[in-house]
């Protein structure tokens, strides 16, 4: 049996005293706290008090546009709207329905307005933690504000809304691809936008706003404010005009011979550095860049084709199965070649163009001058190898300066020897081979040579650097380098940028680029360039010619020593215009013509003077004189008096015929804006209703240039001649291509553009 215990009136008042001490102890422990949240750490509770009640709203900059050195649009900002639903405020209003019915009125109103399937927006819209989903981006604002209007009728402003967003447009679409490159979601991502982007991108605003636990606003004077800096426009050296005519020319060349490594081509100011036109083909369009062109789309589709496909035994393995996976990899690898600059990416066997630049070492450390000669035999040997000169039997005798125009290889062999190892390499480095050029374009590759891929440089290796073999450089370097004769000797930046503005003009920034670097006299490079005015006439540069200009030029055909596959060589042409004060300088690389050409003076050449012949009259470049054969644009006689139609045609150097008995011009043939060769004939209607005559195309493809014209404007056609032609030039101009097929029948008076290339004397 248990013990009774006895409590007294004492014990029982100790025990409370003791719970009252405890609890007293916890209540100032608990005010002691309290006292040092509110007085000691105030601001930083008071924070995260907020902080459970704030929102966020980020203020996005709008970036910068980027323009021609013309003010022309290249790339800006597109305001467009993004539309999202929140998933738990269209939970609570069916809550309060009863049922779904605010979900399916969103779900079949956005669907329908937008083209998003259904299913997605109900997919969505099941994420009942959510307050921000989003249904579609890049909403046009003829579509917002019918969205907006849906919203507006049927009062969901808690369950759905609008907020404005910015989209990336090119204006142009392909053009300068390479050079412009492309956006992502938050920045540049490619070619100046991305070189740019922090000049470009500007800085995102912000605002932060508290809500009470109800979702209503508090105090404004809680909010937050940060105002968004928008982006720099930049101001770019490139001229659309000069592009335009630049990737028009590349385009033809491409698919003329059947090129399978692309074609390139840039045109610089020699002075300055400033780039007009800077172009790779196949290019691809800016507003779709993860789209394959049809160049590269092929071998993609090709490998799309073998998914989930086995092998069979007989088959050599040569033909490859591509997995998910692999093919995948093989998408990303085909953009990534699509997209990449070959301007300054690729390296490339610079060839015959590289003998320019040996020839001013040599004339420079007095090596040798233009009164002295050199007699090839057709090869030389060079410690047990012997090297053939690319003409059977050699040149013989020949001064310095045909040695160049005949871009002879045993000649510069025997000029780099004397020139020697240590004296060659200087200049190597001072024409900027061994560095890069400076210029803003992304991913520019060093000059690969023996200080690069660990090989020796004996005599025979100095031997084949002298004309332009065994080495690799970019092809920006190469302008850049061969550009120092065109100048007066100096080294200069290549580069795209200009300037910053605003968006009222203003110039904020200015870029400045090294362009004071001398590297060889003015004497020895005037001297150069007056050789190569010399070899249009004469040598392999016949088809860089321009009627009415002096073209200095120089060809250069170099054979891939690297690959397994025979006879894929590398086209090029460097040209500078005019040749008696260079303002421009111009390259074209054509990387394996397939065609059956592959020489560089009749590849490449004809390139550069096409585009030249556009070039230099659109920078009012003047002409030497009246050339013999210049292209006229027809412009626009209708509705003018029959006699005023008659001065304007003849004052421009054309002639004319009038069919019909009226006084006004009523129509004509050629259309205004059409360019034709001087000698050519508007055709002038005076009475409404006539029927023109009807002639046919004659076959002029092989023929001489003049019988070609001739026999043309005798059957009753006009004539646009492209290419090289010019009385000063000797030798036969041929006709290697009319645009429209012989034996077509069109209206009388049509222009027949008439291609012209020289075959005489053509080699590197």
């Amino acid at each position: 049996m248990k013990k009774l215990v006895s409590i007294t009136k004492k014990d029982v008042a100790i025990r409370c005293f003791s719970a009252l001490a405890v609890i007293l102890l916890l209540f100032s422990a608990l005010g002691a706290r309290l006292a040092y949240l509110q007085l000691m750490d105030y601001e930083e509770m008071r924070e995260k008090v907020l902080d459970q009640y704030s929102s966020t709203m980020v203020l996005p900059a709008s970036r910068g546009s980027i323009y021609d050195r013309n003010m022309q649009v290249l790339a800006m900002s597109e305001t467009v709207e993004t539309v999202f639903i929140s998933p738990k405020g269209i939970m609570d209003a069916d809550a309060k329905a009863g049922d779904n019915y605010y979900r399916d009125l969103i779900a079949n109103g956005l669907s329908e307005l937008l083209s998003v399937p259904k299913a997605d927006i109900l997919a969505k819209a099941e994420k009942t933690h959510s307050q921000y989903e989003v249904i579609k981006k890049n909403v046009d604002e003829e579509t917002a504000d019918k969205v907006r209007q849906f919203q507006i009728d049927n009062k969901l402003y808690t369950m759905m809304n609008l907020e404005e967003d910015s989209k990336r447009y090119y204006e142009y679409g392909a053009l300068a691809s390479h050079v412009v490159g492309f956006n992502g979601t938050d920045s540049g991502l490619f070619g100046l936008e991305l070189y740019y982007d922090e000049y470009l991108s500007g800085t995102d605003g912000l605002i932060v706003y508290r809500k009470d636990g109800g979702g209503y606003d508090l105090s404004p004077k809680n909010d937050s404010y940060v105002a968004a800096e928008d982006g720099s426009n930049l101001v770019t050296t490139i001229d659309v005009n000069i592009q335009s005519i630049v990737e028009k020319y590349l385009e033809k060349v491409y698919f003329d011979h059947n090129v399978q490594n692309r074609v390139a081509a840039v045109i610089m100011d020699v002075d300055t550095g400033e780039i007009y036109a800077s172009a790779v083909y196949p290019d691809f369009d800016l507003n779709s860049p993860y789209t394959l062109t049809s160049e590269f789309l092929e071998e993609y589709e090709e490998a799309k084709g073998t998914v989930g496909t086995v092998a069979s035994e007989e088959e050599s393995g040569e033909d490859k199965t591509y997995t998910e996976e692999e093919l995948a990899a093989l998408h990303n690898r085909l953009l990534n070649k699509m997209w990449n600059n070959k301007v300054v990416t690729e390296l490339y066997e610079p060839g015959s163009t590289f003998k320019i630049v040996t020839t001013a070492i040599a004339l420079e450390e007095g090596i040798t001058s233009l009164n002295n000669s050199y007699n090839c035999a057709g090869y030389i040997d060079v410690d047990g190898e012997t090297i053939h000169c690319h003409k059977v039997g050699g040149h013989g005798a020949q001064s310095i300066a045909q040695t160049l125009q005949n871009s002879c290889n045993p000649a510069f062999i025997s000029l780099g020897l004397r020139i020697g190892k240590t004296t060659f390499m200087q200049y190597f480095e001072e024409f900027g081979y061994l560095g890069l050029s400076g210029c803003d374009m992304l991913g520019e590759t060093k000059t690969y040579y023996y200080g690069t891929n660990n090989t020796p440089f004996n005599r025979i290796e100095l031997a084949t650097y002298s004309f332009g073999q065994s080495f690799k450089t970019s092809i920006i370097q190469q302008l850049r380098a061969v550009s120092v004769v065109a100048n007066g000797g100096y080294l200069v930046t290549p580069h795209l940028a200009k300037y910053l503005a605003d968006d009222d003009g203003n110039i904020t920034y200015t870029f400045q680029y090294e362009s004071d670097r001398q590297v060889i006299s003015t004497d020895v490079a005037n001297t150069i360039v007056d050789v190569l005015y010399g070899g249009i006439n004469t040598g392999s540069t016949k088809n860089a010619a321009v009627e009415g200009y002096s073209i200095a030029a120089k060809t250069g055909t170099s054979q891939k020593l690297d690959t397994s596959i025979d006879n894929d060589y590398v086209s090029s042409c460097v040209a500078f215009a005019p040749a008696e004060d260079p303002q421009v300088a111009i390259i074209v690389v054509v990387d394996e013509p397939m065609a059956g050409e592959f020489y560089g003076g009749l590849v490449a050449a004809p390139v550069v003077s096409s585009i030249l012949s556009e070039v230099l009259p659109y920078l009012e470049i003047p002409r030497n004189g009246e050339a013999e054969h210049s292209n006229i644009n027809v412009i626009n006689y209708t509705e003018k008096t029959v006699d005023a139609a008659i001065k304007s045609i003849t004052e421009s150097g054309l002639e004319y015929r009038i069919i019909g008995e009226g006084n006004i011009v009523v129509n004509q043939m050629p259309k205004s804006g059409t360019l034709l060769t001087d000698n050519g004939t508007v055709i002038l209607y005076t009475d409404y209703g006539t029927e023109p005559a009807m002639v046919t195309v004659p076959n002029i493809k092989g023929y001489s240039a003049q019988y070609a014209i001739s026999n043309l404007q005798r059957a009753g056609l006009n004539v646009r001649v492209t290419g090289a032609y010019s009385s000063e030039i000797s030798g036969t101009p041929m006709v290697v291509s009319q645009d429209i097929t012989s034996g077509t029948s069109v209206e009388e008076g049509t222009v027949v553009t008439i291609q012209i290339r020289y075959y005489e004397g053509i080699d590197g």
